[in-house]
C-alpha cells in the first residue's frame, strides 16, 4: 500500500505548480490512518473524530477561496439571496402545482357537465325521431 501512496504522489506532484501547492497546503490538512485490530480498539478512548475537535477554519481563510473584491457582507448577501431564490422558487412550485390541479378539476367538472348536455340532447333527439316516425305511420300515403 506504501508504494502504490508514493505512486500516486509521484505522478500527481508534477501536475501542480508551486502556487498551487502553496494554497492548497493551506488549505488541506494531513491525514493521519491509525492501525486498528479490532472494533473495540476504536471505542478505547480518545476521540473517534479528532478533526471534530479542531477549531473551525477563520473566515479569512474561507474568504480566501472567493473572488477578490467579495466581502464577508458580500458572500453572507450573496448567499442569502440564494436562499431567498430557492425558497421563491419552491413557493412557485408549490402554487403552480395547486393551480393545476385546480384547474383539472375544473376541467373535469366541465367536461362532466358537457358530456350530460350532449346525453340530454341525444335523448330529445331520440324522442324527436320516435314522435316524427310515429307520426309518419299515422298519415295516410
Amino acid at each position: 500500500m506504501p508504494e502504490e501512496t508514493q505512486q500516486d504522489t509521484a505522478a500527481a506532484a508534477p501536475t501542480l505548480s508551486p502556487g498551487n501547492r502553496a494554497s492548497l497546503a493551506n488549505h488541506v490538512q494531513e491525514v493521519r490512518l491509525l492501525r486498528v485490530e479490532s472494533i473495540s480498539d476504536l471505542h478505547s478512548g480518545g476521540l473517534l473524530c479528532p478533526y471534530l475537535a479542531e477549531e473551525a477554519q477563520p473566515w479569512d481563510e474561507l474568504l480566501g477561496l472567493l473572488p477578490p473584491g467579495c466581502s464577508r457582507g458580500g458572500f453572507l448577501l450573496l448567499l442569502a439571496l440564494l436562499v431567498l431564490t430557492c425558497l421563491a422558487l419552491a413557493i412557485l412550485g408549490v402554487y403552480l402545482s395547486v393551480l393545476q390541479s385546480e384547474s383539472l378539476r375544473t376541467m373535469a367538472h366541465t367536461l362532466h357537465a358537457q358530456e350530460e348536455t350532449l346525453l340530454k340532447l341525444r335523448l330529445a333527439s331520440l324522442s324527436q325521431l320516435r314522435r316524427l316516425n310515429s307520426s309518419e305511420a299515422r298519415a295516410p300515403s
